[in-house]
């Protein structure tokens, strides 16, 4: 229900009961109004009956005053003879007129009044019979008879039957205005307590009205009041009764609505601050990691270009030894006017073996740009480690004979499956033995040991040499860094294998470090590291 309904109804509800005061006003005015009306009945009728007795009284005396005055006072006998006839005529014609108008309940009252006038009336005409008859008497000199009769007639009736009449007349109406000023002063109570209860309903009906108030408008708007102060104060929320049904009800809805919105835009800056203070701070910490990823950056450049600096003057050697080999085979050969066989053959196979040097320098350095362009592929297919290792071992033959080297593989029986390529893989696992064998001393032996753990699969190559100088090993995986120790024929090195084999073994998601041997010596082993093939994987490729 609206406030404007409830305030109708209320209002309606007050109109309501100050209409039922004044109702009950009026009735208690209608009823004093009657109860003044029937007392100043009874009260009239109570002073005619005495007017009626004085009226009679005066009748008798004008009759005893024929005794002293004579036949002169007949006319006063007769003029209050008729008075009081005419006064009981009237007061006859008002009583009918009251018991023709009067209440069921008044009319046995009226009647028996009615009855009363009726039987007064009859002994007033008998009193004025007897006065006529005392005048004749008189007139006729009879003045014993006439004492006589004045006294049967006159005195002893206007005792007994008048008087009594009246006297009985008299009780009637003093009962009656007895009971009209009962009834009067219970009408008095009556309306005291009328006044009572009209004030007592009216005082409830007010404290009612301002509670009905109190709790549907002033209430819900304090509430609301405080709501807004809690909300430009940045307090908790105050739950509002929303579930009215009226304007405030609706009023109360919005406010909510509207805190809700407020809640959810504060909530959503906030979550921007809080957004552009982590951004800021990810863009600081990235500026940061950028900053030093620069200075590692820039370390990086100045190394690689000291080591390309190196590298250059190694290559330079590199290529200027082979060449200075070949040159001199060819002059030597060239001076000898008549050469032999045997030392043409010398030359060429001098010259061959450095051209091979040559070769794979050229190779490794192709490689090397053709794997900076990205122009080298790595396809994988699932791939057993054994078959690679029997075919690396094969391939190494040449390069253990000369000095007696021996390779000794160690491998599982099950077969060791990974997803590689196998030629990149071959030739990773080639650079690493090759290394080894290099730095191997004569009639030693390099180990190949495979294994498997969970889902890697582990492979070490290690030798019986010199090792890997300390200072070298966090670089000995860099493009053209070249160690303390010699390596290669010749006592020298490219400084390319290993970077090329770290390279191929990234691509294959894996891992490649160096250690010392663990034969006893103080050899160098280079393990490598790869993830093992799945079944799931290998039943997908071979799908």
């Amino acid at each position: 229900m609206k406030i404007r309904a409830k305030l109708l109804v209320s209002h309606g509800f007050v109109a309501l009961v100050v209409g039922c005061i004044c109702v009950l006003i009026l009735i208690g005015l209608q009823a004093t109004d009657d109860s003044r009306h029937s007392f100043e009945r009874s009260y009239e009728s109570l002073r005619e009956i005495n007017e009626l007795n004085s009226d009679a009284n005066r009748l008798s005396e004008q009759i005893a005053e024929l005794f002293t005055v004579g036949l002169e006072g007949r006319d006063e006998v007769t003029e209050a003879y008729d008075h009081l006839i005419v006064q009981l005529d009237v007061l006859q014609t008002a009583l009918e007129t009251d018991l023709a108008e009067a209440a069921p309940e008044d009319r046995e009252s009226a009647q028996a009044m009615l009855d009363w006038i009726t039987e007064l009336h009859t002994e007033v005409e008998s009193l004025g019979t007897a006065g006529m008859e005392i005048f004749d008497l008189l007139s006729k000199g009879q003045r014993e008879v006439a004492q006589s009769l004045y006294a049967r007639r006159v005195e002893d009736d206007l005792d007994t039957s008048i008087g009594t009449l009246i006297d009985e007349a008299i009780r009637r109406n003093a009962r009656s205005v007895n009971a009209e000023i009962d009834a009067w002063n219970e009408l008095t109570e009556r309306q005291r307590l009328l006044a009572i209860s009209i004030f007592v309903t009216a005082a409830l009906v007010a404290v009612g009205t301002a509670l009905l108030l109190d709790k549907q408008v002033s209430r819900p708007l304090a509430d609301l009041s405080a709501a807004a102060d809690n909300l430009a104060s940045g307090h908790g929320e105050i739950a509002l009764d929303t579930r009215r049904s009226d304007e405030l009800g609706d009023l109360a809805e919005r406010f909510q609505e509207m805190v809700q919105r407020i809640s959810e835009q504060q909530a959503s800056l906030r979550a921007a601050r809080d957004s552009l203070a982590e951004q800021v701070s990810e863009r600081t910490e990235s500026l940061s990691q950028r900053t030093e990823q620069l200075e590692a950056a820039n370390a990086r450049l100045r190394e690689l270009d000291s080591s390309r600096t190196q590298f250059l003057a190694d290559i330079s050697h590199e290529l200027r030894t082979p060449l200075t080999v070949m040159r001199g085979q060819a002059e030597v050969a060239l001076r000898n006017p008549n050469p032999s066989s045997e030392l043409l053959q010398a030359a060429m196979q001098a010259m061959v073996r450095k051209t091979g040097q040559l070769g794979q320098l050229v190779d490794d350095l192709l490689f090397l740009a053709r794997s900076e362009a990205g122009a080298i592929q790595v396809i994988p297919s699932p791939t057993m480690l054994q078959e690679t290792l029997a075919e690396v071992t094969m391939d190494a033959r040449s390069l253990r004979a000369a000095d007696g080297i021996r390779i000794a593989l160690h491998q599982p029986e099950d077969p060791v499956m990974v997803d590689a390529d196998p030629a990149r893989l071959h030739q990773a696992v080639m650079i690493i033995l090759d290394n080894a064998i290099r730095h191997a001393p004569r009639d030693s032996v390099v180990s190949i040991d495979l294994k498997r753990s969970d889902d890697m699969a582990y492979l070490s190559i290690s030798d019986m040499g010199e090792g890997f100088h300390e200072a070298d090993i966090p670089h000995v995986f860099d493009r053209f860094y070249r160690g303390r120790n010699s390596r290669g024929a010749g006592g020298k090195g490219s400084g390319l294998g290993l970077a090329i084999a770290y390279w191929i073994v990234s691509r294959h998601h894996g891992r490649i470090s160096i250690g010392q041997a663990e034969n006893g010596t103080n050899g160098a082993r280079v393990d490598v590291i790869l993830p093992l093939l799945t079944e799931t994987e290998g039943t997908d490729r071979h799908a």
